[in-house]
């Protein structure tokens, strides 16, 4: 495995000054970068081509290896798979839904089936199709858990699931009996903190069992990860403290 960086993390630097800013993180020391914003018309945020996003990545000795994607209907979702597909990533994942998609069982069922039918597109550009969890997954509707549904729901060719370990935890879910619990499903874990309160910190500074979780992912399908730190107060020295820590563990590598 190779440290990666979810480009949220730099997002308002990135606006600021977008080479500059991936400049500095292939500098600290990172390998992959997995975008966010994708949308429905093809392109990066500030309407970046995807040419444009993955190359400047490349010429930096990095990888575009994934991107997150804005939620919709499968049949609107070519342009934006098409787009991915053409960089050469490996993973397009959609990291949330709209709230008014949250709020019954039923409604959680045809998101789970509308992820299949995202998946089946997917799968025949080469592209691998995820769901990545916040902590509204884990809020219980008529005594289920909404993770559990989507995860229960999907079909594990079609759809797999980045578990951002933070938001679990927030959730009040144990990590470790998500992965037990769901074999084969997971193959990326989002790696950032959570202090005593449950707020993000510097990872490995925090109550989170990397070691435990990453042993466990490996046995299983765990493929790669992505560190993501979404604090403001010093992002550019946040994720150079994170990949100090993740760039040390064996278990990580």
């Amino acid at each position: 495995m190779k440290p990666g960086l979810q480009a949220w993390s730099v997002r308002n630097q990135l606006k600021e000054d977008f080479e500059g800013t991936l400049e500095y993180v292939a500098k600290v020391g990172y390998k992959h970068i997995e975008g966010y914003g994708l949308d429905t018309n093809g392109m990066f945020p500030w309407n970046i081509s995807p040419a444009r996003y993955a190359g400047v990545i490349s010429d930096l000795g990095m990888q575009l290896k994934a991107t997150h994607c804005s939620y919709t209907a499968a049949d609107n979702a070519g342009k934006m798979i098409d787009a991915a597909a053409s960089t050469g990533m490996e993973y397009l994942i959609v990291p949330a839904i709209p709230e008014s998609m949250r709020t019954t069982v039923g409604k959680w069922k045809e998101v789970a089936e509308n992820l299949n039918r995202i998946g089946e597109l997917c799968n025949k550009t080469g592209l691998k199709f995820g769901y990545h969890n916040h902590a509204f997954e884990f809020e219980k509707i008529d005594g289920l858990i909404p993770q559990e549904i989507l995860m229960g729901s999907t079909e594990e060719s079609l759809v797999f699931f980045e578990a951002d370990l933070f938001w679990v935890t927030k959730g009040g879910y144990d990590p470790l009996t998500l992965l037990e619990k769901f074999p084969g499903r997971i193959r990326l874990f989002h790696v950032k903190e959570a202090n005593e309160d449950l707020e993000e910190t510097t990872i490995g500074a925090g109550i989170i069992d990397f070691e435990t979780l990453f042993k466990a992912g490996r046995r299983d399908v765990l493929e790669g990860y992505f560190v993501e730190d979404e604090r403001t107060d010093d992002p550019l020295g946040n994720i150079k403290a994170d990949y100090d820590f993740v760039s040390t563990r064996r278990y990580m590598r």
